[in-house]
């Protein structure tokens, strides 16, 4: 016999269809930001201003090499990233442009004023406590499914 699905007024059932509204929220954020998805995972790296390999890129972000590839090929074309060559070093390192994170750092201003916006929303004996209970929910939730939920590959 199947184990039955959820009721509407359960927590799990209310707590799948906040995060479908969540994830249809960001869509339409993502929409309305200057960089699409792609570009804004590179900047968000990049903005430690450490220069990489293609290779730690791909590693850091938990990528395949060639979306990688064609990823920063992309940004580079963009002027979101520059490549160059360092001395004593047979692959070539990337780094973010000036203007690559100038535009990176404006649609982040943005998302992070709705997010405060949203956080205000709540009771305000909540708002500390709720970015760590979310963080450790993620953080679990992604543990559940397994290596698919897209955690960094280890070095």
């Amino acid at each position: 016999m199947a184990t039955p699905r959820p009721l509407p007024d359960e927590p799990g059932w209310q707590l799948a269809s906040a995060l479908s509204r969540l994830d249809r929220a960001q869509r339409a954020a993502e929409a309305g930001a200057t960089l699409g998805i792609a570009d804004s995972r590179l900047m968000w790296l990049f903005s430690d201003h450490a220069p990489r390999t293609l290779k730690q890129v791909s590693d850091d972000l938990g990528l395949e090499q060639s979306t990688v590839n064609r990823q920063a090929n992309a940004a580079l074309a963009a002027g979101l990233l520059r490549r160059f060559r360092e001395p004593g070093r047979p692959a070539q390192l990337v780094e973010a442009t000036p203007e690559g994170l100038t535009t990176f750092a404006q649609d982040l201003d943005g998302h992070l004023g709705r997010l405060e916006s949203a956080l205000a929303s709540l009771p305000e004996h909540c708002r500390e406590e709720f970015p760590a209970l979310l963080g450790a929910f993620v953080e679990a939730y992604a543990a559940a499914i397994g290596p698919a939920a897209g955690e960094p590959r280890e070095a």
